[in-house]
């Protein structure tokens, strides 16, 4: 009897919270599965896991409407998504589907899986990524392939500040994921944030209202995105908003598999996948690069308070920490100088651009240590030079912080800013 091409179905047997289960007709983690509920539309979802002969399966849809007995077709074949030029300047769902209803005329596809990479297929990073961000080219500059992190809590400028990166970088290609994001927010990130900077963009998006398996794909869509031009060649910029929400929703996924939470509930898979997500990135031989900023929500602005935060300051190449109080008196971006770090600045510029970058923070460093009791008015003019040359060029120094989201500021114009607040100070 020839069986090629017969369909195999199993039954649901088990519906709860956000997964189900179903018997397995010999599926493997990650197959796609299409579900036929008696009543209602297919909808489609993944393997996460097993429970003895039972698969455990989360459907990137709603439950509604599903009972047991209902058919599951397990399609042997990893979820992919559509790639290709043609999807630059579209908004997209993890799967490669326009949001906006357009057809995409490219067919190519891939799985929606990450690669592992060899380390001898990185090459060192030796040429410096234009941000078009002043503050950043100047005083924490960024290497092409290099991974970064963007601290900040809630309503800091994060976003603005991760569309001025979007706009005004040097990068050929821009994939931008937008994970768990609120819904209203989504055109307005992209018309007002993003505007002429779509045209040469890819935009992944997962709402806050999806299932976490769809939250996960996001992510992990983005990747492939960025991994398929740097493989053409071209220097890519991929922008997470945010790893946190992946993580979050990564942890309900493990939860729902079986896994042991840990701190805070989060298990092991979500430390294993941030880390594997973020050494996607880097210089490739033979190939382009992708540049990886992703922005990191801290709980009550304290990193050490956010398992999530914490473990990922050490995976990074480096760290942008954006500072409520600047934020609060106008210091537009918001970055941290003191506590922000490149590490690999001190490979990327000149001996003169790290001696002058240095000197502006260690002066920032000495006058933040003594800014309570200037606040208070109990310091005294003359007791340290530092906080005095300070407080003597702060509009200067203010100056050099501020820009307009509207503008962006080239690597030499940054650097040329730099050499003339220097001067300033050192008068």
């Amino acid at each position: 009897m020839n069986l090629k091409g017969l369909k195999i179905y199993g039954k649901v047997l088990k519906v709860s919270g956000i997964y189900l289960e179903a018997y397995n007709p010999g599926g493997a983690t990650g197959d796609l599965v299409e579900i036929v509920p008696s009543s209602g539309q297919r909808i489609y979802g993944e393997v996460i896991g097993f429970n003895e002969e039972r698969c455990i399966i989360m459907p990137y849809g709603s439950l509604a409407g599903i009972k047991p007995g209902d058919l599951v077709l397990i399609k042997h074949e990893p979820v992919n998504t559509l790639v290709g030029e043609e999807l630059l300047g579209k908004v997209v769902d993890p799967f490669g589907k326009p949001l906006d209803g357009e057809e995409i005329l490219t067919q190519e596809r891939a799985p929606i899986e990450l690669e592992t990479i060899n380390p001898l297929e990185r090459e060192r990073i030796r040429e410096v990524f234009d941000t078009g961000v002043r503050s950043i080219n100047a005083l924490l500059t960024l290497g092409k392939g290099q991974k970064v992190g963007i601290f900040a809590g809630a309503g800091v400028g994060k976003s603005t500040l991760l569309g001025m990166i979007t706009n005004f970088s040097d990068a050929d290609v821009v994939v931008l994921a937008l994970i768990g994001e609120r819904g209203r927010e989504v055109r307005e990130f992209v018309e007002d944030v993003l505007g002429e900077g779509l045209k040469r963009s890819i935009v992944v998006v997962s709402t806050a209202d999806q299932p976490p398996v769809v939250k996960v794909k996001g992510a992990l869509s983005a990747i492939v995105h960025a991994r398929y031009f740097a493989k053409k060649g071209a220097d890519v910029l991929l922008l997470m908003d945010s790893i946190t929400r992946f993580a979050m929703a990564q942890r309900e996924i493990g939860l729902a598999a079986g896994e042991p939470p840990t701190l805070k509930g989060y298990t092991p898979s979500v430390f294993h996948m941030m880390t594997r997500i973020v050494e996607s990135c880097g210089n490739f031989s033979n190939a382009g690069s992708i540049t990886g900023i992703f922005s990191v929500l801290v709980e009550g602005d304290d990193i050490s308070l956010d398992p999530v935060a914490d473990s990922l300051v050490g995976v990074f190449d480096g760290h942008i920490i954006l500072s409520r109080k600047r934020a609060n008196a106008g210091l537009f971006p918001a970055i941290d100088p003191v506590r922000s770090l490149s590490r690999l600045m001190p490979k990327l510029v000149s001996e003169e651009h790290l001696k002058m970058a240095m000197y502006v923070r260690e002066l920032l460093s000495s006058f933040e240590s003594m800014e309570d009791l200037v606040n208070l008015g109990l310091y005294r003019k003359g007791s340290n030079p530092a906080v005095d040359k300070v407080l003597e060029y702060k509009e200067h120094i203010d100056n050099f912080f501020k820009q307009d989201y509207r503008k962006g500021v080239s690597f030499e114009e940054s650097l040329n800013s730099l050499k003339n607040l220097y001067s300033i100070l050192t008068a």
